[in-house]
């Protein structure tokens, strides 16, 4: 095929693919002779270029053509758009443009000069957005303010926040408000749709909900200082004092609740845990019988709420009482104990994870108490408070009898075996049971003195450090650490950071360590340490000087006598 051909083929279906076809057909369609000149095929960089700049076929070649076909250019020329090509030009720069052409924050200010122009989005999460200049695309605030006195080719659109249009606003598309609110000046200009969902709260940067943000969720804690937050401060102390009339109030709920804390851990973690998984079930199975419908949409909730709120008082009057002792009234102990726990949810990240702790707990436990028998076991009896045996009937010695003495050789004389028989032998000593004597044993064991937090710490550092180096601090070193503490604790009872120090694990009541006592404990200290270490630092104010997994699994570290070994 002559190149001639080859070239114009190829130029044709270049334009169609980019559907120029009405500047394609603006050419000569008169074949060219031979020895005409060949077309030059259009650059990849001149497709969308304005008519005028389309390379115009020497004047040579069209005089050798036919003298009818010149009047074909002209007519063929005459439907060309000029608009067809600035907007293809547009659809690329739009779809395939550098994302160096948007403006995005996150947890940040997105901001637009007066001079300035992005040819792509502004987009700001948990943030705002304020748009003074041009913005080609789309202005799109997530969790923030939405503030336009420019102009917006695309739309904007705002969720969960304020939109506000300025009077130089200029919105060619759509104004959308998810959970938000719309507020158009006078001479604002929305070219097409103004939409608002749902009205929501003002999250600007003056607003409390953007303040709460910033000073307390952003860096982890619920509770902080900050412009706008006197409500808050109101609204905690408000519910501190609801805490204290609840305790007033409801003393023996109260109680009971700390109570099944302090005494059953390991079953009030393991109840909030299994309700947790079990309410949305719950939620399901309630709304698919239409008559709970009710159920599940209001009592449900209030249910939960009103145990998170009773169990959170009896929380705090378990650390307060904890403090000032088990004497202090239910009331007095819950305003202590809110009061430290205020402190602590100031702390960064310590104090979100505090707080959804708390929160979890009171549920747990107040569920726990709820479903318990309220009657209180009976205690044991000691063998030492056993009823006295039967008193044995007191044997006269016949010698204190006045008789008549007896004739030598008569039948009325007693043999030497039958006196000594007859006469008062001294009490034996009881013998006690060997079941008794061993668990006598194993609670006295239970009760030798308790090991304080720095010795228990040095002893578990001394661990941390040999299973560090076996391991070489890889990702195999928690678990390696795990296994290696519940396999001794079972099998000697402690560590060899405890052996150094004379220390052993044992249960509370006095009975033989288990393998799932040791790996609950185990598994317990994940909990104590994830808690930013809060777990071992409870031993540290504890009376019985039990961390976290202690109570759970119901053990305590005792300093054993000199001269007893654990080897």
């Amino acid at each position: 095929m002559n190149p001639t051909y080859r070239a114009l083929i190829a130029g044709c279906l270049l334009a169609s693919l980019t559907t120029l076809a009405p500047a394609a057909f603006a050419a000569d369609p008169v074949k060219p002779q031979d020895n005409a000149a060949p077309t030059p095929e259009p650059a990849l960089h001149e497709i969308g270029a304005s008519p005028a700049a389309a390379p115009v076929p020497p004047a040579a070649p069209a005089a050798s053509v036919a003298p009818a076909a010149p009047a074909a250019p002209s007519a063929s020329a005459a439907p060309v758009e000029p608009t067809a090509a600035p907007t293809v030009k547009a659809f690329i720069r739009n779809d395939f443009e550098d994302d160096q052409n948007n403006r995005v924050s996150i947890s940040g200010a997105t901001y637009v000069g007066p001079k300035e122009t992005v040819e792509g989005n502004a987009v700001a999460i948990m943030g705002p957005v304020t748009v003074d200049g041009t913005v080609n695309g789309n202005s799109v605030s997530i969790l923030g303010s939405h503030t336009i006195n420019g102009t917006v080719h695309g739309n904007a659109v705002v969720v969960v926040g304020i939109m506000r249009l300025g009077p130089n606003a200029k919105v060619d598309g759509n104004v959308v408000a998810v959970a938000g609110r719309v507020i158009k000046e006078p001479g604002a200009i929305v070219g097409g749709n103004t939409v608002q969902q749902a009205t929501g709260v003002d999250i600007g940067e003056n607003s409390e909900a953007s303040s709460w943000w910033h000073h307390g969720l952003r860096l982890g804690r619920p509770l902080a200082f900050g412009p706008h937050l006197h409500f808050l401060w109101l609204f905690n102390f408000c519910l501190i004092a609801l805490y204290a009339v609840l305790a007033l109030l409801f003393p023996g709920g109260i109680k009971k609740c700390s109570d099944t804390l302090a005494q059953r851990p390991g079953i009030t973690f393991l109840t909030g845990f299994l309700v947790v998984l079990g309410l949305p079930v719950l939620f399901i199975l309630l709304c698919v019988t239409i008559v709970g419908i009710p159920v599940a949409l209001v009592v449900l909730p209030l249910g939960v709420l009103a145990s998170v709120v009773f169990g959170k008082a009896a929380v705090y009057a378990f650390v307060g009482q904890a403090i000032g002792g088990k004497q202090m009234h239910p009331s007095l102990a819950v305003l202590l104990g809110s009061v430290v726990a205020l402190v602590l949810y100031l702390i960064p990240f310590l104090g979100l994870a505090l707080w959804m702790l708390v929160a979890f707990v009171g549920f747990s436990c107040a569920l726990t108490a709820l479903f318990t028998s309220s009657k209180p076991p009976q205690a044991p009896v000691p063998p030492s408070a056993a009823p006295p045996a039967a008193v044995p009937p007191m044997v006269v010695p016949l010698a204190a009898v006045p008789l008549a003495a007896p004739a030598p050789g008569s039948a009325s004389a007693l043999a030497p075996q039958e006196a000594s028989m007859a006469a008062p032998q001294p009490p034996a000593a009881e013998a006690v049971p060997p079941v008794v004597a061993a668990s006598a044993a194993k609670v006295s064991e239970a009760a030798l003195p308790k090991a304080g937090f720095w010795l228990r710490m040095v002893a578990l550092l001394i661990d941390v450090v040999l299973i560090g180096i076996f391991t070489r601090m890889t990702g195999f070193f928690l678990p390696v650490l795990a296994i290696y503490g519940a396999v001794l604790w079972k099998l000697r009872g402690s560590t060899i950071g405890g052996i150094i120090f004379s220390l052993k694990v044992v249960r509370v009541d006095g009975q033989q360590m288990e393998w799932v006592t040791v790996v609950v404990r185990a598994l317990a200290c994940f909990l104590s340490m994830f808690c930013i270490g809060l777990g071992f630092i409870w031993i540290g104010v504890d009376a019985e000087k039990q961390g976290w997994h202690d109570k759970i699994a119901g053990t305590v570290v005792v300093r054993l006598p000199k001269g007893i070994s654990l080897v």
